[in-house]
């Protein structure tokens, strides 16, 4: 149907085509322009099989050819090649010739015709004159031109980016990071690879992978390429050429501003399926290029439509959207959109990582078109010097020149970036802002308190997933309005009303009280309570507690132990019962302990009893039905481990898996009152399992001591 559009678009053929002229190889005959220049291939190999201008190509496309850093947009021109030799290129790997344009938005087209009799296949592609191309090959139509070759196998979108990207590890080490990369339009040989590896200061080279305005043949690229340059140790930046905005310099196909966000998502889609084809699979990036424009607000309107669309479909196949534009139009116009809303009212999903075409001549990634804040967490690169010609052990390439502290791909499953944000940076994801607090983000629900719009860090998915979700204990934030301070524990914020305690004033993080108002709140990033198994120390008071599901209990010191004010813990439930660790040899001595815990007159009605174990000791098999809850976690990692307990005659029997480390048990009974309590027996055997029996039984005991059988204690 498209091509139909194309054909019924240019149904004259154009002046310069009135004149033709008979090319003939190995007996098949094409008729072209007479103003067409025809290159013959095996007399001159470093001829380069662009697509962007007029031409006749005859022969084997060599794979020292010489281009141009970039060629961009497609036009009416032919490639005839021996049969052998593309069937043999075609085996080699998915992206024989000139990657396919298989959007279904694409007006430009790409077709092949074998002429097996003459043992030549022909590459043909068509901008606005696709009758010229009819007239060439004697054909009744371009549809009649069969697909070039057969679609790649669409890959499956991934319903969960971070899940994509956290298979390749974190990158350590800085070939992309503070680097220098290079583009020109056709992969490299082999040959020029290792000589420019072994001699110059590049370390990541462009691979142009696709896209309806891809110009430049592809002979060396392939998966067997990928896999083995980057295994000598080149990185590669992939570019997808897809469709230019309206009214573009270049003369290429262009975005149609009604259907801009379906072409983006075509592109995004046809991008991920070209990389795959060539082995770069998810997690790694993948650039759309956006070529210079006129700004006006039709033209950005339909950029960043296609761009959002372009990002939305990258991160559903798992790749790092990354988008080139030139400083002056569509970089400025993404730095403009960040935060804003798309027409439809979503928040306008940004690219990950931008290449800044900037030719400035500065090696770095800073650059006056970027605020300092803006993709700032190794999220850049930038292309600081235009065509000019290199010379590395003997080998001349025509190139951009790029600096590099952004995202870069491998052969295989992507490695990503997630460098350290700093406590108190901004950052945006998914269209909101945060501030970072004890490498959590914490909402920022307004700038006025904060004097304004702040320099903000775009964080990709993988970015944002690295974060902790919770802040770090000991961290001090202070609310915006209120200027009350709090410091963390278990991922709760508790209340400092003095700096005394702590030997004075010590650093916090501003942070919008809307977090503390509104702390059950996902986007809050904090913990209403602190996480079950939590260890404070209480100052001034030195006395040390656990926490349960919403309690607090009275433990044994811990070096792992939170240093929060006495006064902040008084907010917190605090449990009748007090624990011990006196129960050291009872495995050895096979004794039966009994140990009775008793509540106030005025305690609670809800109360939460510890029995802590020393360290030796064991638990083996499982619980069965739910009677009480029980939680059992060990001090060393405060991980929880939770089980339900098993009932008979009134008793509960708890008997669960758990390390040979120090272990607290807790028996929560929201039943009880003040005139029940608890009695445990702990029996311990050579085997060091123990079983711990509870019982509830009646009692008018006011003592909230822990009582030791004393042949044990």
């Amino acid at each position: 149907m498209l091509v139909g559009l194309c054909v019924a678009a240019a149904s004259v053929a154009p002046a310069w085509a009135a004149t033709v002229k008979t090319v003939r190889y190995r007996g098949y005959s094409l008729h072209v322009p007479a103003s067409w220049p025809v290159f013959r291939l095996a007399s001159d190999p470093s001829a380069c099989v662009r697509f962007d201008r007029h031409a006749v190509y005859l022969g084997d496309p060599g794979s020292q050819q010489r281009c141009p850093p970039r060629a961009v947009g497609r036009t009416e021109a032919i490639l005839v090649e021996p049969l052998a030799a593309s069937a043999a290129r075609s085996g080699a790997g998915p992206v024989a010739v000139l990657p396919d344009a298989k959007s279904a938005k694409s007006r430009d087209s790409i077709g092949e015709l074998t002429v097996p009799a003459r043992g030549v296949a022909v590459t043909a592609t068509w901008g606005h004159h696709p009758k010229v191309i009819e007239r060439a090959l004697g054909v009744d139509s371009v549809p009649a031109i069969a697909a070039k070759a057969s679609p790649a196998q669409v890959p499956a979108r991934a319903d969960a980016f971070a899940a994509a990207a956290s298979r390749g590890a974190v990158r350590s080490d800085a070939l992309n990071l503070g680097g220098l990369g290079f583009d020109t339009c056709s992969a490299p040989s082999p040959a020029d690879m290792a000589a420019w590896l072994a001699t110059s200061p590049f370390r990541a080279a462009a691979l142009y992978i696709g896209g309806a305005n891809s110009a430049c043949a592809q002979p060396n690229l392939s998966a067997d390429y990928v896999s083995a340059e980057s295994a000598a140790g080149w990185q590669f930046i992939p570019v997808y050429v897809g469709l230019q905005a309206p009214g573009s310099d270049c003369g290429c196909s262009e975005i149609v501003p009604a259907q801009a966000a379906a072409e983006g998502t075509a592109a995004g889609a046809d991008a991920a399926t070209q990389a795959q084809a060539l082995g770069i699979d998810s997690g790694n990036p993948i650039y759309d290029d956006m070529e210079a424009y006129t700004r006006t607000a039709s033209n950005t309107a339909a950029v960043l439509t296609f761009l959002d669309a372009w990002t939305t479909e990258l991160h559903a196949y798992g790749y790092v959207s990354g988008v080139y534009g030139s400083g002056t139009s569509g970089i400025t116009d993404l730095v403009d959109a960040q935060g804003t809303v798309t027409p439809d009212g979503a928040p306008f999903v940004e690219p990950d990582d931008i290449w800044i075409a900037d030719w400035n001549n500065e090696a770095t990634a800073t650059d006056p078109y970027v605020p300092a804040g803006d993709w700032a967490a190794g999220q850049r690169l930038h292309q600081y010097e235009g065509g000019h010609i290199d010379d590395y052990g003997g080998v001349k390439l025509d190139i951009d020149t790029d600096y590099l502290d952004g995202a870069t791909a491998t052969a295989g499953v992507g490695t990503i970036d997630v460098p350290a944000l700093p406590d108190g940076t901004f950052v945006s994801y998914a269209g909101k802002t945060y501030r970072l607090a004890g490498g959590a983000p914490l909402y920022v629900h307004s700038w006025a308190p904060f004097g304004g719009p702040q320099p903000t860090i775009t964080l990709a998915e993988p970015q944002w997933q690295a974060l902790s979700p919770v802040p770090v204990d000991g961290t001090f934030i202070r609310a915006t309005g209120t200027g009350k301070t709090y410091r963390i524990a278990g991922g709760s914020p508790v209340y400092v009303s003095s700096w005394a305690p702590f030997g004075g004033p010590q650093p916090a993080v501003v942070v919008d009280r809307w977090n503390l108002q509104n702390i059950s709140s996902p986007a809050s990033h904090l913990r209403i309570v602190p996480a079950t198994g939590t260890i404070v120390e209480g100052l001034p008071s030195g006395k040390y507690w656990v926490f349960g599901s919403g309690w607090r209990a009275e433990t044994i010191a811990s070096t792992s132990a939170v240093g929060v004010a006495d006064t902040g813990l008084a907010s917190f439930l605090e449990s009748a019962a007090v624990t011990r660790d006196s129960l050291s040899g009872v495995a050895k001595r096979d004794p039966t302990l009994r140990v009775v815990l008793t509540a106030g007159a005025n305690a609670p009605a809800f109360k939460s009893f510890v029995l802590e174990l020393p360290r030796g000791l064991s638990f083996s098999g499982s619980a069965t039905t739910l009677a009480e809850r029980v939680i059992v976690w060990w001090t060393a990692s405060g991980k929880p481990l939770e089980a339900a307990v098993r009932t008979s005659h009134g008793k509960l029997t708890i008997s669960l898996a758990a390390p040979t480390r120090k272990v607290l048990i807790t028996v929560a009974s929201p039943a009880m009152s003040a005139t029940k309590a608890l009695a445990a027996e702990v029996r311990g055997g050579a085997s060091s399992a123990l079983t711990v029996i509870v019982d509830a039984i009646n009692t008018k005991h006011e003592s909230q001591a822990l009582t030791l059988d004393p042949r044990t204690s």
